[in-house]
């Protein structure tokens, strides 16, 4: 079933749910209600019926030995009384005619309803008798301080009857017919919004069946009137972020493959063509053809081991061996092996480390390759005369060493991308100078699986400088 379909469902099964429960509600508060009123009114009837009764036998010698028309005549004076006709007035004629009253208006019910009973209440004299068995109201009839009568009224066999019913009906029905169209009003909006919630949804699933299927300049359109759901937005901008990011990852990729085919290439051309030159008999087969052939083939294998870690590095974390070093000291050597070229080069190299750097469990063979790295990288990329800093400095959990150089600098939009493999800035960082561009973005895969990070900056002394900052412990071997 298609969400729409199920979240029309489900909202139309809330608001039916809903529209009943409230029609169950008003519909049971206004029986009761109802119901309360109809016994409070016949309360009050049977109250001016006492009393009617009783002003009637205080005008008589005796209580009548048939109760029957004098209990018509008690209900006639009752219903005048509702219509606002004094009791103290003397009865209208017809109330003492020989043989039955002419029939009345009763929607009540509420003659049928009445008990005359005895002092006692164990006698019936005049009433219905299957009324005995409802609850009742009921009320004495006194003369002179003395009771010569109880009148009941007896409860309705419904909630209402007669008039009252009609009403009730009515009410009931009126009910009903706002329900219906409040339901009907909750069905089209259930519809509404359901189409408007899946709508992103549907093209949020087109958009990334279309970039499953290699279409990564898919984007999502953002809400023109900014609404919908925040969760629905956000999955929207989610999927673009995650088109954009594997757009940036495949061009990379393309570009590292053609990058990494053409760095293969150059020195597999040098040997082949010293090779052929040897077999044709064109250069001989001496000492320094072998120790040219020699260094075509450090420098291809060099180029190897590097896109080795590289990879590795991204399809896993490298494999580190984590113990207690010396940070000044792993420094202080990875210096000294470059200081004798940097010399011979014609640059100078000052010092800030400071002896007194805490311990730090660190891998010593990756972080020696890490900053073995960054010094190759800025011997061969700093004009000469020139000049490398070296600095380090605690910074609590942490330890952080900066490495700046002289001109020529990398322009700030290209600090970042400078950890691209096979990236180069621009002409004068060149494969001329050797190397295989790897060497920055194999620092920064051993510096994140350290937990640390690197990053490039403009160096105060007008080239590049390398920021790396590493915490002393591990979180799993704290």
């Amino acid at each position: 079933m298609r969400f729409v379909h199920q979240l029309s469902l489900l909202l139309i099964a809330t608001a039916l749910a809903s529209v009943a429960a409230v029609a169950g509600l008003v519909g049971w508060n206004l029986r009761e209600g109802f119901s309360d009123y109809l016994q409070a009114q016949d309360g009050e009837r049977l109250v001016r019926l006492a009393e009617a009764a009783e002003r009637d036998l205080s005008r008589r010698d005796a209580p009548p030995q048939d109760w029957r028309p004098v209990l018509r005549e008690w209900l006639e004076a009752s219903r005048m009384s509702a219509r606002g006709v004094s009791l103290d007035e003397p009865p209208p004629p017809e109330l003492h005619r020989d043989g039955p009253p002419p029939p009345r208006r009763d929607p009540a019910n509420f003659g049928a309803r009445v008990m005359v009973l005895s002092a006692d209440g164990a006698a019936l004299l005049a009433g219905r008798r299957d009324m005995l068995g409802r609850a009742s109201q009921a009320r004495d009839v006194k003369v002179d301080g003395r009771t010569v009568a109880v009148l009941r009224v007896a409860e309705r066999a419904g909630p209402a009857e007669g008039v009252d019913a009609n009403f009730l009906r009515r009410q009931y029905l009126g009910l009903a017919v706002v329900a219906g169209g409040v339901l009907v009003v909750a069905l089209v909006v259930a519809r509404l919004l359901a189409v408007r919630w899946s709508r992103p949804l549907a093209q949020a699933q087109a958009a990334a069946r279309r970039i499953a299927a290699g279409e990564l300049d898919v984007r999502l359109p953002r809400p023109r009137d900014g609404g919908g759901a925040s969760e629905i937005v956000g999955l929207q901008a989610d999927i673009n972020v995650m088109a954009e990011s594997l757009q940036r990852l495949e061009t990379s990729r393309r570009r590292w493959i053609a990058e990494l085919s053409h760095e293969l290439r150059t020195p597999l051309a040098v040997l082949r063509g010293e090779v052929e030159a040897m077999v044709d008999g064109i250069r001989p087969l001496d000492g320094a053809a072998l120790a040219s052939l020699q260094e075509e083939i450090k420098r291809l294998s060099r180029l190897v081991e590097d896109f080795h870690q590289l990879a590795t590095s991204e399809l896993r974390a490298l494999p580190h061996d984590f113990d207690p070093v010396a940070p000044a000291a792993l420094l202080q050597a990875a210096i000294e092996r470059v200081a004798p070229r940097a010399r011979a080069a014609g640059l100078v190299i000052t010092v800030d480390v400071p002896p007194s750097l805490p311990t730090a469990c660190w891998d010593a063979t990756r972080i020696s390759q890490l900053l073995a790295n960054l010094l190759e990288n800025s011997l061969r990329y700093t004009a000469v005369p020139g000049r490398m800093q070296v600095a380090a400095r605690s910074l609590g959990e942490a330890i952080e060493i900066r490495l700046d150089d002289t001109p020529p600098g990398v322009p700030e939009a290209d600090l970042d991308r400078l950890f691209d493999p096979l990236y180069r800035a621009d002409p004068s960082r060149s494969r001329a100078f050797g190397g295989s561009g790897l060497g920055l973005a194999i620092a920064r895969a051993i510096a994140q699986a350290h937990g640390g990070r690197l990053q490039a900056e403009a160096s105060p002394l007008g080239g590049v400088a390398m920021v790396l900052t590493l915490p002393l412990q591990q979180e799993g071997h704290r």
